[in-house]
């Protein structure tokens, strides 16, 4: 089952200690335009709020104040798909903890676990889209073509990125693996959650029927997802505000 879509809580900086449970998500938003950016140019009139360097500033304080030890210390390494994970302190050791990030529009959603790998995605409800049913023909699971093809018009869009924001949020938890193709297995929006179908083309793999999606709307005219096991028990989130704001 589910959550229903979380409401963002205020927070601020400096970030403060963070606990969490084994059987929780913490999801943050990050409005980078609204907070303070390290400028790698000191002599740089403008700093680049939304560049890499700043998303990987605040990734790394958010990171450490979960792991209690300096930012600094925070090393991150991708693995062969690209998926971002904390370096472990020895070899053959799991992360200390899971984090999956995503960014659109100077903004950073962000989620955190601690046993359990997790993928968050974000988009702009605004995106504009030439041709979403051969889209979704080409990179989309036959039975999500078909809902989308039996939709009028003023709902095909809005759907259409429910579908795709979702399918990110898969892909991201999983880390590409049997899901590498976005044609592999099937969302369906719902009329509460979407959900995850058992359309996958390699059923002996169960990674799939260990997830479970909740829809987010961090912002207006945003849209984004997170995937997570099915055995998180509860989700908490923040937006994180510029220092003095309320």
């Amino acid at each position: 089952m589910s959550f229903p879509a979380p409401t963002f809580a205020p927070a601020g900086l400096p970030f403060r200690p963070c606990s969490l449970a084994e059987d929780e998500v913490h999801l943050w938003l990050l409005e980078l335009a609204q907070l303070p950016a390290p400028m790698a140019d000191p002599s740089a009139a403008t700093p680049d709020h939304g560049s890499r360097l700043v998303r990987r500033f605040y990734l790394r304080l958010l990171l450490a104040a979960y792991l209690g030890r300096p930012a600094h210390t925070v090393k991150l390494a991708k693995t062969p798909n690209g998926k971002p994970y904390i370096a472990p302190a020895g070899e053959g050791l799991p992360p200390p903890l899971y984090f999956s990030l995503s960014h659109h529009a100077g903004q950073l959603l962000i989620a955190v676990c601690h046993h359990y790998p997790v993928g968050v995605d974000l988009e702009g409800e605004s995106r504009r889209l030439r041709q979403p049913l051969k889209l979704a023909k080409r990179y989309f699971h036959p039975s999500e073509s078909a809902y989308l093809e039996q939709l009028p018009e003023a709902q095909l869009r809005a759907q259409w990125l429910t579908i795709w924001t979702c399918k990110e949020a898969v892909v991201k938890a999983t880390g590409g693996g049997i899901v590498s193709g976005l044609h592999h297995f099937a969302v369906l929006p719902g009329t509460d959650q979407p959900q995850l179908t058992a359309a996958v083309n390699a059923p002996q793999d169960d990674v799939l029927h260990q997830l479970k999606l909740t829809q987010l709307r961090p912002l207006e005219g945003m849209l984004g997802a997170l995937a997570c096991a099915r055995d998180i028990a509860c989700l908490k989130a923040w937006r994180l505000a510029a220092p003095g704001a309320r």
